[in-house]
């Protein structure tokens, strides 16, 4: 069985023999192995007692009775962690040296609370915007509630209040439910580290709530329109960018915006998506390759980055220009730049491609998250989809 002991190590050749003090540690035997904690004590033999433990006036001890109290805190401590592994009968299998290793794992998991670990969370995030969103939900929570929380704190009713709070703030509900959703990917990844246990999880009481978004797409005949309106200037352009994106299977305008030639290999644009890291192959068809060289840049495969001073005025001028242009089509919608992604998918699901390929073709996972990591879908699949929505396209 495991044990273990508050000993003064005096087996342990002290640095200094003229003043020889030892450690004081606490001492893990398990299966005939053993490993010690160490106190960051160091006394000479004659201000330690077994039993006792620290005397009265060690030298570098304040109070030696608080001293004392704190080692059998943490003695009990230890004490606790080896009793939880011998329930579960873990210990049976374990060295002295890993039940160490465990336990000051779990200490060291301890030290994060719900604000510390919600920053550590934001930071492993590639994309920049997905931090921020991540800050923001957590600059909201702060707000509600100041001061450090811990995930004991952030109960079922305490998500309903705060849902409460943000509704009060004029938040819609698709809004408040993002930041739910961030709320509940952090306790997911809280739980995977194992910093906190599975019945700290609010999730499971509380239903986040969802309401039904407008489709952000063109019908067939309305890109039809769009596509063939002649407009010049900046409407002009922007609708151009549209069009490319929208053979480009949706391209996101951020990843088309900083593409560059080096980018288009034996045909086809590879790219990683700046948002999630997800890899893409396009085949380039005719119609976008003739969008590409009426577009073209010097540095960049599109001039946009060229024309503007940086992203941010490209993506505000591009989409304050496409309404314009979608106006003088007579198309009654908020046009933006995502209008693409979404149109595409939509006009491929109408024309019966099946939703695995149009999936694969968004770079979405095919079936669970497990077999979207393992599945190499066959690109050929989806170059005939998009030539298959472009020849729908014109008719």
């Amino acid at each position: 069985m495991a044990t273990v002991n508050l000993i003064h190590y005096t087996r342990y050749k002290p640095p200094d023999e003229k003043d020889p003090k030892y450690p004081i540690v606490f001492l893990i035997r398990n299966n005939g192995t053993n490993s010690h904690i160490g106190t960051g004590i160091r006394l000479e033999t004659k201000y330690f007692d077994k039993t006792k433990w620290i005397k009265n006036n060690a030298p570098d001890i304040t109070d030696h009775h608080f001293t004392n109290a704190q080692l059998h805190s943490k003695l009990a401590d230890i004490q606790n962690f080896i009793t939880e592994l011998t329930n579960s009968s873990e210990i049976y299998s374990l060295t002295a040296s890993q039940i160490k290793k465990r336990y000051l794992s779990k200490k060291e998991k301890e030290k994060y609370d719900f604000n510390t670990y919600f920053k550590y969370f934001a930071s492993t995030k590639k994309a920049d915007k997905t931090k921020e969103i991540y800050l923001y939900t957590l600059s909201l929570i702060e707000d509600y509630a100041s001061g450090q929380l811990h995930f004991s704190d952030i109960n079922s009713k305490f998500l309903r209040e705060l849902e409460l709070w943000m509704n009060d703030k004029g938040m819609k509900i698709n809004s408040i439910g993002i930041h739910m959703r961030n709320i509940r990917a952090v306790f997911n990844a809280a739980i995977d580290d194992e910093v906190i246990d599975l019945g700290l999880y609010p999730f499971r009481k509380y239903k986040i709530k969802k309401e039904k978004t407008v489709k952000r797409n063109l019908t067939i005949d309305e890109i039809r329109r769009f596509k063939d309106i002649e407009l010049a200037g900046v409407p002009g352009l922007s609708r151009d960018v549209f069009m490319l994106s929208f053979y480009l299977i949706g391209i996101n305008l951020k990843d088309l915006s900083f593409l560059t030639k080096k980018d288009i290999k034996d045909g086809r644009v590879e790219y990683q998506r700046a948002k999630t890291g997800t890899h893409y192959s396009i085949k380039l068809e005719p119609e976008a390759k003739k969008l590409i060289k009426k577009l073209s840049g010097e540095k960049y495969l599109i001039n946009l980055l060229e024309r503007y001073q940086d992203y941010d005025g490209v993506k505000k001028e591009i989409n304050k220009k496409l309404k314009d242009a979608a106006k003088k089509a007579k198309i009654n919608k908020p046009v933006s730049t995502y209008y693409a992604r979404h149109s595409w998918a939509t006009i491929a699901a109408d024309i019966d491609i099946p939703k695995e390929t149009i999936s694969a073709a968004l770079g979405h996972e095919i079936g669970s998250k497990t077999t979207g990591i393992y599945i190499d879908y066959n690109l050929k699949k989806v170059d005939d989809a998009n030539r298959k929505v472009i020849n729908y396209l014109r008719g």
